[in-house]
């Protein structure tokens, strides 16, 4: 596919720029209820990649074809860049096309253990642990996979940013990094769709983040001063339009340093 092969190059990153852009454009025209949902998540991705301090770890899980490996690579400058990806032969496609990223081949949530996985045939970017992608698309296969924990694999000490995309997941996930979590107090940007996976339902990854002292901020907040969402503003977010497809984590003792730094880097005065 070009766009893989793209992403870790200028032209494919400026490519992926005016995509979204067009994207956005035809929405304004054609689709204006789904315009907020689809600025949202330009501005997380423009944020993400830019957001981690120099000299700092960037954590990306659920790295698909590596567009985020390469726009953080592009944009900021991490001391090390550590991806995630279950699908093995996406991860050693990563590996050739990434060699400043370090890249492991596993699944994560929060246990050991060797489960399924549904690989999306027809949408690769809908590859899941969630059995319940093979009623939602045309062409699937499933492989075996290694299951882990964040904490068994990454540095706990001195992760800035972390990306978490694994298609209703990311409870799981965020779970098995308890001690990555209170040892860095990452930025992490996640994602939560409409559709949930069984034993990881919406108000309890909101939970999550609560008890863990992080206040939960949509893309076009980060910049400013309202206060994080509540329970019920995160869950009604979900609902037709959704507000965003990605939300931002933020530990409270972060919210003033993050808000500066994304204001900075928005051109905010």
């Amino acid at each position: 596919m070009l766009k893989a092969f793209l992403v870790n190059t200028k032209l494919g990153q400026v490519g992926m720029g005016v995509r979204d852009s067009i994207h956005l454009h035809k929405a304004a025209i054609g689709d204006l209820e789904n315009v907020g949902t689809i600025a949202n998540d330009m501005l997380a991705r423009t944020l993400l990649e830019r957001l981690c301090e120099d000299g700092r770890i960037f954590v990306d899980i659920g790295a698909h074809i590596g567009s985020v490996i390469g726009g953080a690579l592009a944009h900021s400058k991490p001391s090390r860049l550590i991806a995630i990806e279950a699908i093995p032969e996406k991860a050693e496609a990563l590996r050739k096309r990434f060699a400043k990223a370090e890249i492991i081949a596993t699944a994560v949530s929060d246990h050991d253990s060797e489960v399924d996985f549904t690989i999306d045939l027809a949408r690769p970017g809908y590859s899941s642990l969630n059995p319940d992608v093979r009623s939602q698309t045309s062409e699937w296969r499933v492989i075996r996979v290694k299951v882990t924990t964040p904490d068994a694999i990454l540095p706990h000490e001195g992760v800035d940013v972390m990306k978490i995309d694994v298609e209703g997941a990311e409870l799981g996930v965020l779970r098995g990094a308890e001690a990555l979590v209170a040892a860095s107090r990452p930025l992490i940007m996640f994602e939560s769709g409409p559709i949930e996976m069984a034993g990881y339902p919406a108000a309890a990854l909101w939970q999550w983040f609560d008890d863990h002292d992080y206040e939960v901020v949509l893309p076009m907040r980060v910049a400013h001063t309202a206060p994080g969402m509540s329970l019920e503003m995160f869950l009604d977010a979900h609902q037709y339009p959704r507000a965003t497809t990605n939300y931002f984590g933020i530990p409270r003792e972060r919210r003033d340093q993050v808000r500066q730094r994304a204001r900075k880097l928005l051109g905010f005065h």
